[in-house]
């Protein structure tokens, strides 16, 4: 059996790994050849990505790679109001900076010893059998199976005609910065420093993070006013940039199977709606795709059922972000200090609903009330089986 994956980022590298190890390919093991095209030279280029994840997905990944892309740990997160006030959360998991470009490349090292890895080279057609490829030369690979891993403009996706994801643009830099503490993430809301969702910083170490917005338009404009007007991020900003990246965020899981081709990663809306991180959800993908191959209905299948309602969830999570304005967040982060967050977890927001009893009980703002009604109570049914 022949699988073509395009895409040699995580969630290629992962979905190459887990088929490779999985129980239903072992007596197909010598039988199953597997190719990863990945049209840049090298995996983790270019970075669009803040680089936090959970402690307890880091632990999995540490099966196929050093400690090496490890930068900080993460004990929990300020929440900022816009009028600078924060509270602090910690919750059930710790989280780890990472490096990108060093945990996609020894991904990808990791998976060429199941794999033919092919740098360079770009999947640009296929017709059900045979792809397309351009690299060096042009060239013919014929596939049994076919894996769209190949990020937020996938190729694979649109030439299936698979549905759209919705998106958020996203801008980052990399910048010398004072956190308030380099054990904790920082995110900021409110209507200066993002149109429908928040912005953020991410100690790297003591003094320097990476600071970025997610945005449904106009990131850049909100970043400037996060580090120049925020009445705290712009008195810790030392202005000093060392890297500068910009990307589209996915929000929204679509159906990811048709036939013999199957998405895994962005290209298939795997992202956490309420963060836009990625790599947890692409690391269950992975391993629900190895542990069902080549039975890629079933991938599908099992994979919305494992994360089904925190999608859901995270989509109202998501929603609210729209429905709340600056007053909004201000008493929110007033009344959070007596909100007991301990039992959190950041892959899996569906915790949220157990705090919203809390908060309504000590929230006298009756505006407030009526927008988190809208937001997690009015329709709350899985659209996931």
């Amino acid at each position: 059996m022949k699988v073509l994956i395009a895409g040699g980022g995580p969630a290629g590298s992962l979905a190459a790994l887990n088929i490779a190890e999985s129980g239903s390919a072992e007596n197909l093991e010598k039988n199953i050849e597997i190719t990863i095209v990945e049209e840049h030279a090298s995996a983790g280029f270019p970075v669009q990505c803040g680089g936090l994840i959970s402690e307890d997905c880091f632990i999995k990944l540490r099966r196929f790679v050093s400690d090496r892309s490890r930068l900080n740990n993460i004990k929990g997160a300020f929440f900022f109001s816009p009028d600078g006030n924060y509270v602090e959360a910690v919750g059930r998991s710790g989280a780890v900076v990472v490096e990108r470009k060093v945990l996609d490349t020894e991904l990808l090292m990791a998976a060429s010893e199941y794999s033919e890895i092919r740098v360079k080279t770009k999947l640009v057609s296929f017709n059900g059998e045979k792809a397309r490829l351009e690299g060096v030369k042009t060239e013919y690979l014929s596939y049994d199976v076919l894996i769209g891993a190949d990020g937020v403009a996938s190729t694979v996706a649109k030439l299936a005609a698979f549905p759209h994801p919705s998106y958020f643009s996203a801008v980052q830099m990399e910048i010398a910065f004072e956190p308030l503490d380099e054990r904790f993430v920082e995110l900021y809301f409110g209507r200066s420093y993002s149109d429908g969702f928040f912005a953020y910083s991410i100690p790297v170490d003591c003094d320097t993070a990476r600071i970025g917005v997610v945005s449904k338009q106009n990131p850049e404009y909100y970043l400037k006013n996060l580090i120049t007007k925020h009445p705290s991020v712009s008195e810790r900003v030392k202005r000093k940039i060392t890297e500068l990246n910009a990307g589209a965020i996915p929000v929204g899981l679509i159906d990811f199977v048709k036939g013999n081709i199957a998405l895994i990663g962005d290209a298939a809306g795997m992202v956490k709606p309420y963060t836009g991180g990625g790599i947890y959800y692409h690391l269950i993908a992975a391993e629900r795709l190895g542990k069902h191959f080549p039975n890629l209905e079933e991938y599908q299948k099992s994979y919305k059922k494992e994360l089904g309602k925190e999608y859901d969830v995270g989509i109202k999570i998501a929603k609210l972000y729209s429905l709340l304005d600056d007053e909004d967040y201000n008493y929110l982060v007033k009344v959070g200090k007596e909100i007991d967050f301990s039992e959190l977890h950041m892959d899996r927001p569906s915790g949220v609903l157990n705090l919203v009893p809390s908060i309504l009980k000590i929230a006298s703002k009756p505006s407030l009330i009526k927008k988190m009604a809208r937001a997690f109570f009015r329709s709350f049914k899985s659209s996931y089986p």
